[in-house]
């Protein structure tokens, strides 16, 4: 059944829900990275996709059968979509804030 999943990034406030649940949150940590660098947004967006995948149980295989789930499909995009937003802000504040604004 759906329920409630979440990944939470410590200090940015990200919290997003997707189904179905498999963990309750998983914290995505960012205080050591640049968001105003491509290094540093590629470094959160690797610790995103990670934790999403952990949550979702993406990376869970059925026995007979190469294929994921369709509800750890539809958890892990759900996931990775809902968070975007968060991330687009908390780059443009990294970025206002090298530029001085």
């Amino acid at each position: 059944m759906f329920g409630k999943t979440s990944i939470a990034a410590a200090l940015l406030g990200l919290a997003l829900t997707a189904a179905p649940a498999f963990a309750d949150e998983i914290a995505v940590r960012y205080k050591d990275l640049d968001l105003s660098s491509a290094q540093g947004q590629k470094t959160l967006d690797r610790r995103i996709n990670a934790a999403a995948r952990q949550v979702c149980a993406y990376d869970q295989i059925t026995t007979g059968t190469r294929l994921r789930s369709s509800a750890s499909v539809t958890c892990y995009k759900q996931a990775r979509a809902q968070v975007q937003k968060q991330v687009t802000m908390a780059i443009q504040s990294a970025t206002n804030a090298q530029l001085g604004g």
